[in-house]
């Protein structure tokens, strides 16, 4: 049996796009844009690559919203857009060239809608809008699908959380240091480059400024002078400060509003994954919740869930 060929179909139906994603018979010329200003309701500017068929006509979206970088979308974004797909990968707000302050999770229900009714407006676009991608780019899926954009066609999150409480922040009270301490630190990265690019432009008259001047790197004391953490990630500090399930993250949490999803999705989960625990909730609410295309696909779909390993989803190749 043809088990990948399958999967594959299964994931695209559930975007309820028009061709398997890689597969079609007309390849294309691409064509690429980087770094297009897409306004927020708030006025902030994100930035994001878009992938495109250089052809006549109107093709499909995907759409990616990630913090690690759009860059990291090139090889995918040319691959799919000579398939016959625009790509568009995004850097959330407040990461690499998106302007904005950085905060894990608060921000990406509305950034996630204006973006998806922005990709669905582009006038090379159908008006059919999907989004894909794991860990924190699962989150940003979910919590944009809870908003109803209404040009998201669906959503397939693969390795994420249920809630941001237990199994992201926390497990089973215990605080989830090793992940917490080391996925904040690797972000941190970006947000120091561009406070440190800040600080040392020449147009500031900053450049010459004794270390000891930048709040970045000072600790905390009497003067109110900010630690270098909450200087570079505000957000977990507010993590250790709210131990327990409480509004804190209720306001993000997936599981309090599974059924305010109402696209279709493909779920995937993976035994080993960091995120197993909310994957794996997530799988039999979102069953109950969303509708699929026909039994085929939802079987299709607990079989990719309940088969991959950590952090290695199926090959899309055909295999016999």
């Amino acid at each position: 049996m043809e088990i990948k060929k399958f999967l594959l179909c299964a994931v695209m139906i559930s975007l309820i796009l028009a061709a398997a994603l890689l597969r079609a018979a007309e390849t294309y010329p691409v064509a690429l844009q980087r770094g297009v200003p897409v306004k927020m309701r708030d006025g902030v500017i994100l930035r994001a690559d878009i992938y495109r068929p250089q052809a006549a006509g109107r093709f499909p979206v995907l759409l990616q919203r990630t913090p690690y970088n759009k860059n990291g979308g090139t090889a995918f974004g040319l691959k799919a857009a000579s398939q016959g797909y625009i790509v568009v990968v995004q850097d959330v707000r407040g990461r690499f060239t998106s302007e904005g302050e950085w905060y894990t999770f608060k921000n990406e229900s509305n950034d996630g809608y204006d973006t998806v009714e922005w990709a669905a407006a582009l006038p090379y676009s159908n008006g059919k809008v999907g989004m894909w991608g794991g860990s924190y780019v699962g989150a940003t899926q979910m919590l944009t699908a809870i908003a109803h954009p209404p040009h998201l066609a669906g959503i397939c999150p693969v390795v994420t959380a249920s809630n941001y409480h237990e199994n992201w922040t926390y497990q089973g009270g215990a605080f989830e240091q090793w992940f917490n301490q080391s996925w904040t630190s690797g972000l941190a990265q970006d947000t120091l480059n561009r406070a440190v690019m800040k600080k040392t432009n020449a147009l500031l008259s900053e450049w010459k400024l004794p270390l000891s001047s930048y709040p970045l790197f000072n600790s905390p004391d009497s003067s109110g002078i900010p630690s270098t953490t909450d200087s570079l990630a505000a957000y977990y500090l507010d993590w250790l400060a709210h131990p327990s399930y409480d509004e804190y993250w209720k306001s993000i949490s997936i599981e309090e509003r599974y059924g305010e999803i109402t696209v279709p999705a493909l779920t995937v989960a993976a035994w080993y994954d960091i995120f197993q625990g909310g994957s794996l909730r997530n799988l039999p609410a979102m069953d109950n919740t969303y509708w699929w295309s026909s039994a085929d696909t939802r079987a299709a779909a607990r079989r990719l869930a309940m088969s991959t390993s950590a952090r290695q989803p199926p090959s899309m190749t055909k295999t016999t």
